[in-house]
């Protein structure tokens, strides 16, 4: 059973003095029955039950223990509050071990909405933040009490911290670093979020590819040596980084360079709704972010812009290949004795198109920093069990056959602190601040070329035989499609601590201080 008596003694005492106060503003005059009848009024203070039996109450509703009553104390006003924490501590030790708090965040500020955003969505005050205020319009604070109707066995179990709507800028953090920070923002959060959908849109690092073994492509070739009068020849060739990772290498001294990626900028992605909802977390993940990159060059352009493209990143490219049996890709099968290696360099125009991808958006708590509450409500709560608070979001995925424990869409407040916010939060157009770095999905995307063109082989004229003999580079303009493969399996990419351009934190103090 929790001990509220210190908190309940200090609230009683606060409203003694707003009583006293009120009384003594004024003086009191007699009033006749008459006069009181034709007085109207509004009381400050508002208090409301909603018993076990009500069909409001939730936990009568959804939970096997209907018999939880919850009594709420309401201010009947709209309260203006701008407020900074320095550091918000709840819920630490005991049996959450030494160290570990339910709730952990460091330069917390709640104020006014801004009055405007620059390009990228960041807050901006026309006469400065420290100059607004949020608004909290019916605060209250409501006990969960358990056998509410027995004297005997009456326990609380229960209590929260909220308002009916809350409209204000909610930030946590000073600085909108790179990486995650471990003593500035969220460091942890036992609570509910709803993240509305959005949209974002990332620029990706440049790279190589090909130069490692796991990036080794292959594919089926269809070889014509003088136009077919020495024979067509189908056979397998494999790239590989150099002589000692393949075990087949030419005998010359040449090494694969790789294939350049560019990089791509601009490229826009729809971050689906998601929460954050458990106990002391430290990460939002979202998972299943279909993006498609519609295409990738493999070799300078044709009609390269050199203003717009590095056209000459390109020039050093090359992949070692190795002939080997069409049905035994490991045996190596020269062609007439003569070519068993050879250099494979793309053609001006070549590119990979259609790359779909399937991204896990795992973001640091620590990274996010600014919640806008558009007149929406929220909650900050303590209980000793598991408690569906009056109004809470109950999904529908768990309105039937689910236990409290269950119920992994819905806002069921743990036990030890929690803090919850009633309506999807809107973070506004994600620009990632840093580039992604894709090559962890090269070897993906290896498996997928090589895929496309064992389906499709390569036609390898005469000058390319010749090439081949004389250990010049093979050259093919390749146009790989391979959306077809990727549709149903795409590569999967974890963007993991993206830096978000929209995320910038507006100071909340007057003069040059961050934080007061």
């Amino acid at each position: 059973m929790f001990k509220f008596k210190p908190l309940v003694f200090a609230l009683l005492a606060i409203n003694s003095l707003v009583v006293t106060s009120a009384f003594a503003a004024s003086t009191l005059q007699s009033m006749s029955d008459e006069q009181l009848s034709d007085t109207t009024g509004q009381a400050l203070m508002n208090l409301s039950y909603i018993a076990p039996t009500d069909t409001n109450n939730l936990m009568s509703k959804y939970s096997s223990d209907k018999n939880i009553g919850f009594y709420k104390l309401g201010l009947e006003a709209t309260m203006d509050l701008n407020a900074n924490i320095k550091n918000l501590q709840l819920g630490c030790g005991g049996v959450n071990g030494a160290g570990a708090c339910d709730i952990d965040i460091k330069n917390l500020s709640l104020s006014g909405l801004p009055t405007s955003s620059d390009v990228n969505g960041n807050p901006i005050y026309a006469d400065g933040r420290p100059a607004t205020s949020a608004q909290l319009t019916n605060p209250f604070m409501e006990f969960a009490v358990k056998n509410p109707g027995q004297a005997s066995t009456r326990e609380i179990v229960g209590l929260r911290f909220s308002a009916e709507k809350i409209s204000g800028l909610l930030s946590a953090g000073l600085t909108n670093a790179s990486t995650p920070s471990s003593s500035d923002g969220i460091q942890t959060l036992s609570g509910f979020m709803r993240i509305a959908q959005t949209t974002g849109e990332v620029d990706t690092m440049g790279g190589s590819f090909g130069k490692t073994v796991d990036q080794s492509i292959g594919g089926n070739i269809s070889l014509k040596l003088l136009g077919g009068l020495l024979g067509t020849y189908n056979q397998w060739i494999q790239s590989y980084p150099n002589k000692e990772n393949a075990g087949l290498g030419p005998s010359g001294g040449d090494v694969t360079t790789g294939i350049t990626i560019p990089e791509l900028k601009g490229i826009g992605f729809t971050l689906p709704a998601f929460q954050v909802n458990g106990n002391r977390l430290t990460a939002a993940i979202a998972q299943n972010i279909m993006l498609t990159l519609p295409s990738i060059s493999l070799a300078k352009p044709t009609n390269c812009n050199s203003a717009v493209t590095n056209c000459s990143q390109w020039d050093n490219d090359l992949l070692m290949v190795n002939i080997r049996s069409q049905s035994d890709h490991t045996k190596q099968d020269c062609v007439l004795g003569l070519v068993c290696d050879a250099k494979f360099k793309m053609g001006a125009g070549s590119t990979l198109s259609n790359l779909n991808l399937n991204v896990t958006f795992n973001q640091a708590l620590s990274m996010f920093h600014n919640i806008p509450l558009n007149g929406t409500g929220g909650y900050l709560s303590l209980q000793q069990m598991a408690l569906l608070w009056p109004g809470n979001y109950v999904d529908s995925s768990d309105t039937s056959g689910k236990t409290l424990a269950q119920m992994s869409q819905t806002d069921v407040a743990q036990k030890g602190w929690w803090m919850s916010f009633a309506d999807p939060v809107q973070l506004g157009y994600l620009k990632g601040g840093d580039k992604v770095d894709i090559t962890p999905v090269l070897p993906q995307v290896a498996a997928l070329i090589t895929k496309q063109l064992g389906d499709n082989p390569i036609d390898l004229g005469t000058g390319d035989g010749l090439n081949a003999i004389f250990n010049a580079p093979i050259t093919k303009v390749m146009n790989i499609d391979i959306g077809p493969y990727t549709a149903a399996n795409p590569a999967r990419l974890t963007l993991q601590n993206l830096k978000l351009a929209n995320q910038e934190v507006a100071a909340n103090c007057y003069g040059s201080l961050k934080f007061c």
